[in-house]
């Protein structure tokens, strides 16, 4: 894992948890960041637990021991076949997994690297994430979740900027 100790329990200082009015909580910038920054989404990897549970658990694809990727040569995409649990952030101190669904009149302003961190059956596991363009002071950080996690839990996506903790919106189709 790339974070110490420290961070592993309390982040670096750029996000934070903060409370949405239906998601319970949601995560935004503790200041300005800029495109490209990089942040990971940590937990203790294991099973992946049944989606009538409060999930927020990501599929595991531990790097390749050698070169640090998982990613097929040549091609440079991800190494599916190396399918290895869940990493699952509960009871951690891993902020990531507050990250927002973007609405379907939001964008996501952020998105996986594909890098993972950890070891195939590890104990741990992480994913980096970074950001697609520079993100205001109280935005929140939003990540495309797919269409299969809204329809296998029978949930309506919404919208989940508020007032106070915006979320990017969506750009207009130019025609």
């Amino acid at each position: 894992m790339p974070y110490c100790d420290v961070h592993l329990k309390s982040g670096d200082g750029a996000i934070r948890k903060a409370p949405h009015p239906f998601a319970g909580h949601c995560l935004v910038a503790n200041y300005d960041l800029p495109k490209n920054y990089r942040m990971v989404f940590w937990g203790n990897r294991g099973r992946c637990p049944t989606s009538d549970k409060d999930d927020r658990s990501l599929s595991f694809y531990p790097p390749n021991p050698k070169t640090g990727r998982n990613y097929i040569r040549f091609t440079k995409t991800l190494n599916t076949d190396n399918y290895n649990g869940v990493i699952n952030p509960s009871f951690t101190g891993d902020l990531m997994q507050y990250s927002s669904c973007p609405g379907p009149n939001e964008r996501q302003n952020m998105k996986s690297t594909f890098q993972y961190f950890g070891k195939r059956n590890g104990k741990v596991g992480g994913l980096e994430y970074m950001t697609l363009e520079p993100i205001p002071k109280n935005t929140q950080l939003c990540q495309w979740y797919g269409t299969g996690w809204w329809s296998a839990r029978d949930i309506r996506r919404q919208d989940v900027g508020t007032k106070r903790y915006p979320a990017p919106e969506r750009r207009s189709k130019k025609k």
